[in-house]
């Protein structure tokens, strides 16, 4: 029984399609000249850390957190406007009154810079991260010329 042949390419044609010719190799475009070789390049040290795949953004989760946190002050609001009774607060070796409703403000100032330092914190490492990889990329292409 003879074989009839296969076509060179399995895919249907399809009208109005163009001849396919193969790219060029492109890696040919790149080779120098022959006799202009460039010189031994460099070995540059990188880090794989900076390679791998950061978790997702916390962008959405900040929007998240401020608006709740916008609700929470709102909520405290209405609590300082209904607990305007004195209360003594001790503190180490001081004693002092002020409004529940006030004292409760204060507590939530102090709990927003705490949170304020972290997010610095946090800006400063990626501050750091980024002075890194542009020094990186900086000796990569002073080894690659």
């Amino acid at each position: 029984m003879a074989r009839t042949p296969e076509p060179s390419d399995p895919r249907p044609s399809v009208p109005g399609d163009a001849e396919r010719t193969p790219a060029p190799d492109a890696s040919a475009a790149d080779r120098p000249a022959p006799g202009r070789e460039p010189a031994v390049r460099q070995q540059v040290g990188t880090d794989p850390a900076l390679d791998e795949h950061q978790k997702q953004g916390i962008s959405g989760a900040m929007w998240t957190a401020l608006i709740l946190g916008l609700l929470i002050l709102i909520l405290l609001l209405v609590f300082i406007l209904q607990n305007n009774v004195p209360a003594v607060f001790n503190y180490m070796a001081w004693e002092f009154s002020l409004p529940l409703g006030v004292a409760m403000l204060l507590a939530a100032v102090a709990g927003a810079l705490i949170m304020g330092l972290v997010g610095s914190v946090r800006l400063f490492k990626l501050g750091h991260r980024v002075r890194r990889l542009e020094k990186e990329r900086a000796d990569i292409k002073r080894a690659l010329r």
